[in-house]
C-alpha cells in the first residue's frame, strides 16, 4: 500500500477517532461530503490557463535552445578547416558556448519547475478555499478527499457542484 493511502488512512483514523470521543458530535448531527481534488485541479478552467501560459513558455525556450544550437552547430562546422593556431582558439569558443548552452538548459529547465510548482500551490489554495465556502454555505461538517476514503457512496460526492462554484469564480475574476 502507498504512504499516500496510508497517510489517508491515518489522516481518516484521526477524524473517526475522535467523533467517537467527542460527546457532542453525534453521527445525525454530521453532515460529510467528500471531493475528487485531483479532478478539482485538472478541471479548474484558471489550471488550463496556466498550463497554456507554461506551454507557450516552454514553446519559448525551446525554440531559443534550438537557436543556440544551431549557432554551436555553425561555429563547430568549418573547425577542421582552420590552422591549428586558430582551430584552437575556436574550439575554447565552442567549450565555452557548449558550456552557456547548458546553463541555459538548466536554469530553464529549474524556472519552468518552479513556475509550475508556484502556479499548483496558488490552484490548490483557491481549491481549498471554494471547499471551505462550499462546506460552510451548504452546512457541512467535512469534506474529504476521496484518495483518504476506503468506501463512499456516490451520493456524497460534492466534487462537481464544487467545481460548478470554482469554475463560476474563475469565469467572474478577470
Amino acid at each position: 500500500m502507498s504512504h499516500r493511502r496510508m497517510s489517508g488512512f491515518s489522516g481518516l483514523g484521526v477524524v473517526m477517532g475522535a467523533l467517537l470521543l467527542c460527546p457532542a458530535a453525534r453521527a445525525e448531527d454530521l453532515k460529510v461530503g467528500y471531493v475528487s481534488l485531483g479532478k478539482l485541479v485538472e478541471q479548474y478552467q484558471r489550471t488550463k490557463v496556466i498550463d497554456d501560459g507554461l506551454d507557450k513558455k516552454g514553446k519559448q525556450k525551446e525554440a531559443e535552445l534550438e537557436t543556440r544550437v544551431a549557432e554551436l552547430k555553425k561555429m563547430r562546422a568549418g573547425l577542421e578547416l582552420l590552422s591549428d593556431e586558430a582551430r584552437e582558439a575556436r574550439s575554447r569558443q565552442i567549450e565555452e558556448k557548449a558550456e552557456e548552452l547548458q546553463r541555459f538548459r538548466t536554469s530553464t529547465a529549474r524556472e519552468l519547475r518552479r513556475d509550475r510548482e508556484k502556479a499548483m500551490e496558488q490552484i490548490l489554495k483557491e481549491v481549498e478555499a471554494t471547499i471551505n465556502t462550499y462546506a460552510k454555505a451548504n452546512g457541512f461538517s467535512m469534506i474529504l478527499d476521496e484518495r483518504s476514503l476506503v468506501f463512499a457512496q456516490g451520493t456524497y460526492d460534492v466534487t462537481n457542484a464544487v467545481l460548478r462554484q470554482l469554475n463560476s469564480r474563475a469565469s467572474a475574476s478577470p
